[in-house]
């Protein structure tokens, strides 16, 4: 359903689920970049994720720029598109046509994808493991389009099943196969693919079109470990037969690799944390797309001895006044394990009252009378809580930067321009 903004911002809109009632309005910057949303027909709403649609195709665009010309990109999916709702993001990227191919980590991802996404777009590539004894029921009823769905071959053994199962159903299953350079299980071993090669692009009832490797080292900081890997990678490449090279799309590079060894793109490469503006490397270049928000329900004056959580965590001499926000670890768990959780109200950082509950939490706003009902907590996505500021707070690499943005289902995700 879209939802028109107000008369002085026509061109923005909001395409939400269609059992969401009521207006909204989106004030933005100078910059065109959304900042909050303002409380009207979102007063119903306790809590939600935020996701803006300008700041994906921004970050995209980013990517693309540097890239050598014609590279595709792969959009990645995976673990519900890192916390922002893989439905909605893959039916954002499809109707601005901005990637090529989207990718997803599990088999069940897949189904929910097929299920759930919007008609036409780009194709679908597993990068997770499925043995062939799970792909025939969706082969069989036409769940699975064999022409639009791609899956990922780790060994032999799995690609002689596709190929059997391919036959007894009458088609042509497309798969792309993953390579591993240290031969540790994750994929067929550089020596071993160029051995079976006859055999892989022989078969009638798989077509082999695509080749890739992950590399674990591409957050290790060392750039020159990292270029060593990438250098066997592309010797191994150069030496595919070219009949089968020109049939393959080849793919290495993922989000961090992406800004500092762009001359290894090949034919195509895979989007994480980057697409999100996730910390990747990036230096800054890219934009978080995501607010996590609630709206405070109630406010008051407590006594010291007042619980607040399960187990009191904080002591505090004396009353403080307090907000309650509906928004959990459950909805959030990075609420749960950063230390000193900050919550901007109104322009400004609050520290939590106690311990946050699995569905709501108290915020300390005794230095700040103008604190009232229907305000807007920002917990992740603005100045002094987003992910970079966080992790420093924390000490964290960001290796693990999407932990950060991973939220549960229930939190209802609402996508903006």
């Amino acid at each position: 359903m879209l939802w028109a903004c107000p008369k002085w911002f026509p061109i923005c809109f909001l395409r939400l689920n269609a059992r969401m009632d009521g207006t909204v309005q989106l004030r933005k910057e100078c910059t065109g970049r959304f900042r909050e949303i303002c409380c009207m027909g979102m007063m119903h709403k306790s809590a939600w994720a935020e996701i803006c649609i300008g700041d994906l195709e921004y970050n995209v665009n980013v990517i693309r720029s540097r890239l050598p010309a014609n590279t595709a990109i792969c959009g990645v999916l995976k673990a519900d598109a890192y916390g922002h709702g893989m439905t909605g993001v893959r039916n954002c990227l499809a109707e601005k046509n901005l990637v090529n191919l989207v990718a997803v980590g599990k088999m069940s991802e897949l189904v929910l994808l097929n299920a759930s996404a919007a008609p036409g777009g780009p194709g679908t590539l597993l990068l997770g493991d499925a043995e062939a004894d799970e792909l025939e029921p969706y082969l069989t009823d036409g769940s699975f389009d064999p022409d639009s769905v791609f899956f990922s071959i780790y060994s032999m053994r799995q690609f002689r099943e596709f190929a059997r199962l391919g036959e007894k159903l009458n088609i042509r299953i497309r798969v792309h196969i993953r390579t591993d350079g240290w031969d540790s299980g994750m994929g067929l071993g550089y020596e071993e693919f160029l051995h079976c090669e006859d055999e892989l692009f022989s078969a009638a009832h798989v077509a082999v079109c695509g080749l890739y490797s992950h590399l674990y080292t591409s957050y290790s900081g060392d750039t020159e470990g990292i270029e060593q890997e990438l250098r066997r990678f592309d010797a191994f490449v150069g030496r595919v037969r070219p009949e089968h090279r020109t049939a393959l799309i080849v793919h290495i590079l993922n989000s961090s690799l992406v800004f500092l060894f762009p001359q290894y793109a090949y034919d195509m490469v895979r989007i994480g944390t980057a697409l999100y503006g996730l910390p990747s490397g990036d230096e800054g270049a890219l934009r978080p797309i995501l607010r996590i928000c609630g709206r405070v329900f109630d406010v008051r004056e407590v006594d010291d001895a007042a619980p607040l959580s399960y187990v009191s965590a904080i002591s505090h001499a004396g009353r403080r006044r307090i907000a309650r926000i509906m928004l959990g670890y459950w909805d959030s768990p990075f609420l749960l394990t950063q230390k000193e959780v900050r919550i901007r109200i109104r322009g400004r950082l609050f520290l939590l009252a106690d311990d946050v509950c699995m569905d709501n939490l108290a915020v300390d706003v005794s230095d700040a009378d103008d604190i009232t009902v229907g305000d807007i907590a920002v917990f992740l996505g603005d100045e002094g809580v987003s992910v970079s500021d966080i992790m420093r707070r924390n000490n964290v690499s960001y290796v693990h930067s999407e932990w950060f943005s991973m939220t549960a289902g229930r939190l209802e995700k609402v996508y903006v321009c």
